[in-house]
């Protein structure tokens, strides 16, 4: 084998090196992003100092990484099946409880495996008294991370359990 040959194996060789190393560096910071884990309940605040049992509704945000992601605001729209063929879903974004010493302050910045528990009031005027089919957080690259809707709906249960006569 000559050497220009070998000098050519070595070459592509090398290029296609730094072309996989390329790709991965895109892929990993601008393709792969941090996976956000939400959940949503009415949970109740048990303490001895507290002399009633008050209860809030939860919206609990986990990072899992592999990344850190900014939690910035809470949206919840109201679509179906109907409204997507239509275009016609409708989008709101709540704004928190920030007297609330208890909740976490949004925008919230997760590391990985960090969580922020954001607490909104519970009661008749609650944004359950609409009609939203998801709740969810949005991030700072531009994604929104909902809720199950079961956890949605069994929230909307209880408001109508609680709530349903006073309205």
């Amino acid at each position: 084998m000559a050497t220009q040959d070998t000098a050519l194996i070595v070459s592509i060789f090398s290029v296609l090196i730094a072309s996989l190393s390329l790709g991965w560096n895109i892929y990993r910071d601008i393709i792969l992003k941090a996976k956000v884990d939400v959940s949503f309940a009415i949970v109740t605040m048990i303490h001895e100092t507290l002399p009633h049992r008050p209860q809030y509704l939860n919206l609990k945000v986990t990072n899992f990484g592999p990344g850190v992601v900014t939690v910035s605001t809470i949206c919840v729209r109201e679509v179906s099946l109907w409204k997507r063929i239509r275009k016609k879903i409708q989008y709101a974004i709540i704004t928190p409880d920030y007297t609330n010493p208890l909740s976490t302050r949004l925008p919230a910045k997760l590391e990985v495996g960090d969580k922020a528990e954001i607490l909104l009031p519970y009661d008749k005027d609650c944004f359950l008294s609409s009609s939203f089919t998801d709740v969810g957080v949005n991030d700072y690259y531009g994604r929104t991370h909902w809720a199950p809707r079961e956890h949605l709906k069994k929230a909307y249960a209880t408001w109508r359990k609680n709530f349903q006569s006073e309205t």
